[in-house]
C-alpha cells in the first residue's frame, strides 16, 4: 500500500492492475481488492449488488432489482407498499369484489413502478416526451391486441374440463396469442431506442423497457378482464380459488415477468462497453442481457400453454410465481453484469464525492470503494447535484 499525491492511501488493484484508492472494492473495475472465499469469478463479484450495498447478487429483493435506482432511503417504503398492494389485493379477493380487484391487479403495481420513476429523477433525467411516448405506445398496442384477439382468447377457455384438447387450438391460442402479445409488448421500447441520442445508459434502457412492459400488460388486463365487472359489485357466485388465482397471477406473476422481460431488453438495446474495455469480450455482455431476456420471454410465452392445458388452479398460480421469480433473478443478474461492465463517467479521483447508498465520501470513481455500488446506479440528476457540491476536506486548526 503506498499513499498518493492528496495524501489518500492507495494500492494496486489484482484484476486491472491499477492505483486504486484502498478500500474494499476497486474504484475503477469494482473488484474486491482482497480476494476472499465466496466472492466468485472477478467479472461477476457475486457477494456484492452492483446496485445496493450489502446485497448478495442471488438475493431475491424485488426493491432492488425492480427499483435499481432507488435511493437508499427509501427501499424500505418500497417495499412497504408492495406489502400493501398485496394486501390491498387479498382484501378485495376476501370481499369478493371485482372491480377493486381488477383495478389493483392492473394498476398497482404499474403505478409503484410510476412513483419510483418520481423519485429516482428519471422526470428530470428522461425528456417528459419519451416517457409519455413509451407509456402511450404500451397502452394503445395493449388495447388493440386485445380487441384482435379477444374472441380467440375466450375461447380458448370454453373447452370443459376433461375434454381433449386439439393440437391446433394448443398452439393457435396456446403460444400464439402470448407471442403476439409479447412481441407487441417490446414495441414501444424498439421505437424510443431507435429515436434516442447515442448518449445512453443501461438503467435508461432497463426504465424504457419496464414502463413499456407495465403499461401494455396494465392495459391489456383491464380491457381483458373488463368484462367480468357485469357480474355486479360482489360476485358471490364465482368460486374463491379462481379468484384468489386471478388475483396471484394477473396483479403479481404477470407485472412482475413482463417487467423483468421488458427491462432486461432494453438494457440490453442501452448497454456500451466503455472505450478501455472494447478489445475484451466484445458484446459478451450484451448477448447474455439479450439471452436472459430472450429467456423469460420464452418461458413467459410458454406459461399459455400452462392456461389452455387446463392444470388445477393452484399448480397454476405456482408457475406463474415461480416464472416470475426467475425473471426476476435473471433482471437482477443481467442488472449487476451490465453495471459492472458499462461504459461509466469521467474517473476524477481526486475529487470526493458522497456515496448516497453508503455514506461515506469516496473518490469520484465509477465503484464506491467502500460499498461497491457502481456510480451509475443513481440517476444523473443526483450525480450532477452531488459533483456540484462535493464534500469539502477538513483541516484541523481551522
Amino acid at each position: 500500500m503506498s499513499t498518493g499525491n492528496d495524501g489518500v492511501p492507495t494500492m494496486e488493484c489484482r484484476v486491472c492492475q491499477t492505483d486504486v484508492p484502498a478500500g474494499t472494492f476497486c474504484g475503477l473495475c469494482g473488484a474486491f481488492l482482497t480476494p476472499q472465499r465466496g466472492n466468485g469469478p472477478d467479472w461477476l463479484r457475486i457477494r456484492a449488488f452492483g446496485a445496493a450495498p450489502g446485497e448478495h447478487l442471488l438475493r431475491l429483493s424485488v426493491t432492488s432489482s425492480l427499483f435499481p435506482q432507488l435511493p437508499q432511503r427509501s427501499r424500505s417504503t418500497f417495499l412497504v407498499g408492495l406489502l400493501v398492494l398485496l394486501a390491498t389485493l387479498g382484501v378485495f379477493t376476501l370481499l369478493r369484489l371485482p372491480a377493486a380487484l381488477i383495478a389493483t391487479a392492473a394498476l398497482g403495481l404499474p403505478l409503484l413502478f410510476l412513483i419510483y420513476l418520481q423519485e429516482s429523477d428519471a422526470f428530470r433525467d428522461f425528456p417528459r416526451r419519451v416517457l409519455a411516448l413509451t407509456a402511450a405506445l404500451g397502452v394503445g398496442l395493449g388495447v388493440g391486441w386485445v380487441l384482435l384477439t379477444g374472441t380467440d382468447f375466450a375461447d380458448s377457455y370454453d373447452i370443459p374440463l376433461g375434454d381433449q384438447i386439439s393440437e391446433v387450438h394448443l398452439f393457435q391460442h396456446g403460444l400464439g396469442v402470448p407471442i403476439g402479445g409479447l412481441i407487441l409488448m417490446l414495441v414501444p421500447t424498439l421505437v424510443v431506442r431507435l429515436l434516442r441520442s447515442p448518449d445512453r445508459e443501461t438503467l435508461d434502457g432497463f426504465v424504457i423497457g419496464a414502463l413499456g412492459a407495465l403499461t401494455f400488460t396494465a392495459a391489456a388486463t383491464l380491457a381483458r378482464l373488463a368484462p367480468q365487472l357485469s357480474a355486479g359489485m360482489v360476485d358471490r357466485a364465482r368460486p374463491m380459488a379462481g379468484i384468489m388465482v386471478e388475483a396471484g397471477i394477473r396483479g403479481v406473476a404477470v407485472p412482475l415477468t413482463a417487467a423483468a422481460a421488458g427491462g432486461l431488453i432494453g438494457a440490453a438495446l442501452w448497454f456500451s462497453r466503455p472505450p478501455s474495455k472494447a478489445h475484451q469480450h466484445p458484446g459478451y455482455v450484451r448477448i447474455a442481457l439479450a439471452l436472459f431476456g430472450l429467456a423469460v420471454l420464452a418461458i413467459y410465452a410458454g406459461l399459455g400453454l400452462v392456461d389452455v392445458a387446463r392444470v388445477p388452479q393452484m399448480l397454476q398460480l405456482a408457475i406463474h410465481l415461480a416464472v416470475a421469480l426467475f425473471a426476476l433473478l435473471m433482471l437482477r443478474v443481467g442488472l449487476h453484469l451490465a453495471l459492472l461492465h458499462e461504459e461509466h463517467d469521467e474517473i476524477h479521483a481526486d475529487e470526493p464525492l458522497l456515496c448516497p447508498h453508503c455514506g461515506h465520501v469516496v473518490p469520484d470513481m465509477a465503484f464506491c470503494p467502500a460499498c461497491g455500488v457502481a456510480t451509475r446506479a443513481s440517476s444523473r440528476s443526483s450525480r450532477a447535484a452531488r459533483r456540484q457540491t462535493r464534500p469539502q476536506r477538513r483541516v484541523d486548526g481551522t
